[in-house]
């Protein structure tokens, strides 16, 4: 019973930290990270994923990011409000005087600034996630392939009377945890990301599995 509870606050632990560090990064999109800084991590993203993918395949990835941010955030109305809720409205300062001088602070086109900023990197966020949907087909042999090697390499400890190792198979839970959590840290990161860390990780994951399924203890 002990173990359970001390299993469940350490999940909670590692959530609530995630969280914490998901807002402390996006605090850090909305305040801190220069208005042109966008534009060159984006232009150096393009060029890596066309020159990685090529031409054909990168033209798809970024029509299907685009077409996946306008029909989420663009058609319904997420964006506009977003700009209507935080910025003084013109028609409205046209028909009220009083609010003329509110208007007028030089606050306002800070705030569009980090708005502009804050949008773009969901966009950014979500052609992440299209390359790395991209890599299906190595991620997909990579992990099958984790697998096919840890049930066979289980099946051999277990017929040699081998114990398994509860270290090796607390670290590959932690990677695998990691991995998860490395991979939306880095969906919102205000760096440029190399499609190249997609197979990385892959395989990073795969050697994680492997050892999961190997170190896995036999059930009763």
């Amino acid at each position: 019973m002990t173990t359970e509870s001390q299993t469940k606050a350490s999940w909670l632990w590692a959530t609530t930290v995630a969280i914490i560090l998901l807002l402390m990064e996006f605090v850090l999109l909305s305040a801190l990270i220069p208005a042109d800084w966008s534009t060159r991590m984006r232009d150096q993203e393009v060029r890596w994923v066309s020159s990685q993918f090529g031409e054909e395949t990168a033209t798809a990835i970024f029509a299907t990011a685009q077409h996946g941010y306008g029909t989420i955030f663009l058609r319904s109305g997420l964006v506009d409000a977003s700009y209507d809720l935080l910025l003084p409205d013109a028609a409205a300062v046209e028909k009220t005087p009083e609010l003329d001088t509110l208007a007028s602070v030089p606050i306002w086109p800070w705030v569009k600034t980090r708005l502009d900023l804050i949008w773009f990197s969901i966009y950014l966020a979500i052609q992440r996630l299209v390359v790395l949907f991209a890599w299906w087909p190595f991620i997909g042999f990579a992990l099958i392939g984790a697998v096919g090697d840890g049930l066979i390499r289980r099946r051999i400890r277990l017929a040699g009377f081998d114990y398994p190792s509860p270290l090796a198979h607390r670290l590959a839970v932690r990677v695998l945890l990691g991995l998860g959590f490395l991979i939306g840290f880095g969906l919102l990161l205000p760096l440029p990301v190399p499609p190249l860390a997609v197979p990385v990780l892959a395989l990073i994951a795969a050697a994680a599995l492997a050892v999961l399924l190997t170190q896995t203890q036999k059930r009763v």
